[in-house]
């Protein structure tokens, strides 16, 4: 039987080429994975912020001296500052393109893709200088969406794209064009900084985790905070999964457990635990 030339051809799906087509297509549904990961972050999530004030309370035990050392040995070989490798100015600092700037590590490192595309494209967005709040503002939707495909963030482009336009507009809209405002909203406090960050779309529990890890250098309120699947390299490690034990191996140093947490999520992803064990 002849064939067709539409037979004979295969035609691509059409995608989506703008803003309103994205939208009108994309599914709000989330995979079963993501939202058990959610889940299993939420329980985590309750039992290590139920009580911050005993949790931050000094230590009657002495710091164990292997503790110490392993926690040492984590940080001089893998600790740093969150994004630091990103041509940030100055990441130790709270100003707020540094905390937008962790808003998108958060948001694209907690999909479902390679950590490494996902980091290229948060790197994208940062030299495109969307870390400023003013040019994310003035971007278009498919300015966005190129610098995610730039990245190789070609699954969620459009999903993404959409979503920091949304970001640009709860920024402005409920906290003065600066993340900084969060805080004080949130008194300070480490589950209310939680529920908020979780509003922004595109940033569940795995994604709020990854903010603590990552912003609590910067906003010390976090402190102690290891997220749950560090916290099992940092058990694999010898380091133990007592977050009292490990905050006072970094002498309860705000910054020091920001780069542990890093130093563990390098040795995870990494797969480095024998270096350690």
């Amino acid at each position: 039987m002849a064939r067709t030339r539409a037979q004979g051809r295969q035609i691509p799906p059409k995608q989506p080429t703008t803003q309103n087509d994205f939208v009108r297509s994309a599914s709000n549904k989330r995979s079963r994975d993501e939202l058990e990961d959610d889940d299993k972050s939420a329980e985590y999530q309750k039992a290590s912020t139920s009580d911050t004030k005993k949790r931050k309370a000094k230590s009657s035990k002495p710091v164990d001296d292997s503790i110490k050392r392993t926690a040492d040995r984590l940080l001089t070989k893998y600790g740093s500052l969150p994004l630091s490798d990103l041509g940030l100015p100055n990441p130790s600092s709270p100003d707020r393109d540094n905390i937008l700037a962790l808003i998108y590590n958060a948001m694209l490192t907690s999909a479902r893709i390679s950590h490494d595309l996902a980091y290229k494209s948060v790197k994208c967005l940062i030299e495109a200088g969307y870390q400023d709040i003013k040019t994310l503002t003035k971007s278009t939707w498919e300015e966005r969406t190129e610098v995610l495909t730039k990245g190789g963030y070609t699954r969620y482009r459009e999903k993404t794209a959409t979503a920091l336009g949304e970001l640009a507009e709860l920024i402005h809209s409920k906290y003065d064009g600066d993340l900084n405002n969060l805080l004080s909203k949130a008194d300070s406090d480490p589950a209310r900084i939680r529920g908020l960050v979780k509003e922004i779309k595109g940033i569940g529990n795995v994604g709020v985790d990854i903010f603590c890890d990552a912003a609590q250098g910067i906003w010390p309120c976090l402190s102690p905070f290891i997220d749950p699947r560090s916290m099992k390299t940092a058990k694999q490690c010898g380091i133990g999964d007592d977050l009292h034990a490990i905050w006072g191996s970094v002498g309860e140093d705000a910054e020091k457990m920001c780069k542990l947490a890093t130093a563990l999520t390098k040795v995870r992803l990494e797969k480095k635990e024998g270096e350690f064990a």
